[in-house]
């Protein structure tokens, strides 16, 4: 059995904060090992077009938001290589909200897909994934001239041997550097361990 980070989403950002609560930047996201070979699989007999709007169609399903995102890059779907790189332009309008002088930056910008992942704890069948993968996050917000960041999310990392999530977060005087990180290393959930191992997945 393979691990987690041999199957990996590494989705890295570079985005810059607008006075309105935009973000607006840079997206690059790189499938290495089964996630990548499962895509290549999928799409091997689609055209371009398809291809193109598959990828931004799987960025759009990361943002727990509207947002406007388009392709940039041309990704090598008939390589052997383990990773297939997949390259944006991304905008998330209204972001962060406002209250008086303070506003409120959420964390988890590509957390949509793993939210309430085990809502109910009550299950009769066991859980199955397709095959341990794991999901990387490391974005980078420029913020506009005179703000400043008064509180930080305590760091968090919750390891249940099979499942393990990790979260950072640190600033300097203009920029707000955020990581996070979710291993699955198994592939199959027998229904009496979902009361223990879904607390992993509410955050």
């Amino acid at each position: 059995m393979p691990e987690s980070s041999a199957s990996q989403i590494a989705r890295t950002a570079k985005l810059t904060l607008s006075e309105t609560g935009d973000l607006e930047g840079t997206l690059a996201v790189t499938f290495t090992g089964l996630e990548a070979m499962q895509r290549r699989l999928q799409e091997r007999n689609e055209d371009e077009a398809d291809r193109k709007k598959f990828l931004e169609d799987e960025a759009k399903e990361y943002v727990p938001a509207a947002i406007e995102v388009g392709l940039t890059n041309k990704p090598e779907w008939s390589s052997s290589a383990p990773s297939l790189t997949a390259e944006y332009k991304l905008k998330i309008p209204g972001w962060v909200s406002g209250a008086g002088r303070r506003a409120l930056l959420p964390v988890g910008i590509f957390s949509a897909t793993e939210k309430n992942v085990f809502e109910h704890e009550q299950r009769v069948h066991p859980i199955y994934f397709q095959f341990p993968s794991e999901k990387v996050d490391d974005v980078s917000i420029s913020l506009p001239l005179g703000w400043q960041v008064s509180s930080l999310p305590a760091a968090l990392d919750k390891d249940s041997k099979v499942v393990r999530y990790v979260l950072k977060a640190e600033s300097d005087k203009s920029t707000v550097h955020l990581n996070r990180q979710l291993s699955v290393d198994l592939t199959l959930l027998d229904s009496k361990y979902i009361p223990h191992y879904g607390t992993s997945f509410s955050w």
